[in-house]
């Protein structure tokens, strides 16, 4: 394979975020594990966790357009926090490499906690990322996490 098209595939290799429960307290940190493992050699610069707070929202309102009575839906989707920890900064993981890093992490203030309604939801993600120079980041599957109050 040509440096080229190496440089432009992610590398061999998976991260798994696991929570030490299911549920938690906006008043408490989450605490788990950020698993990596790699099937080919590769520098990385920095394995993390990322956590995103989400907030859907849809209103309804009844319009009188020209004689006519229509109800109009207008829905938003935005985030409303994102929030970077690094676990670990620049190492080389080798063929066969597989480690647990440990995390705690505490949540923020002003953010509400996981709700999900007719009109309304706020979702609660988080992931674990493998940062790669000049290669595409490994990406673990976003882990949906319930918040509460």
């Amino acid at each position: 394979m040509s440096f080229l098209m190496q440089r432009m595939k992610t590398p061999k290799g998976t991260i798994a975020v696991a929570m030490d429960k299911n549920e938690y307290s906006l008043r408490e940190p989450l605490v788990g594990k950020v698993n990596v493992s790699a099937s080919e050699d590769f520098d990385v610069d920095e394995i993390r966790l990322e956590v995103e707070v989400f907030e859907w929202t849809q209103a309804t309102q009844n319009l009188n357009i020209g004689g006519t009575n229509r109800s109009v839906t207008a829905a938003q989707d935005s985030k409303v926090h994102e929030q970077k920890m690094t676990l670990q900064g620049r190492m080389h993981l080798n063929n066969g490499f597989n480690q647990d890093f440990p995390f705690t992490l505490n949540l923020p203030t002003g953010v509400p906690p996981t709700y999900r309604g007719r009109n309304a939801r706020c979702t609660w993600k988080v992931k674990g990322v493998i940062a790669v120079k000049g290669r595409p980041d490994i990406t673990g599957h976003p882990m949906e996490l319930q918040i509460n109050y």
